[in-house]
């Protein structure tokens, strides 16, 4: 299978594991056809099975990256649209979660 880099962004890192399940498939498929065309009905069964995975797989993946850049599309336009509102919202919640960890790791002995 293929590895990832840290740097890869949600669209390589989705077509990478796409990419991945094919291979996966073409694989199995191999496996499966050097049985012969004796194979049971239940191998037939698993086949259509991993290939329905594969495309439901696949449409989930599509649709889940396309939400995710709708929504950081989104998150940009509003943070574009009210720079210092942000600021202060991240300020505040950096103060938030600064103040839970000291309070965290002060009763902690």
């Amino acid at each position: 299978m293929s590895s990832s880099k840290s740097t890869a962004t949600p669209r390589n890192q989705a077509d990478t594991t796409a990419e991945d399940l094919k291979t996966l498939l073409h694989e199995a498929e191999q496996a499966l056809s050097r049985a012969g065309d004796n194979v049971s009905d239940d191998v037939q069964a698993l086949r259509e099975r991993l290939r329905d995975a594969l495309a439901n797989g696949q449409a989930t993946m599509k649709n889940l990256t396309a939400a995710a850049r709708r929504q950081a599309l989104q998150a940009d336009e509003t943070i574009r649209s009210h720079p210092y509102q942000a600021i202060g919202v991240a300020a505040g919640l950096g103060l938030l979660v600064g103040y839970m960890i000291s309070r965290g790791c002060g009763t902690r002995h």
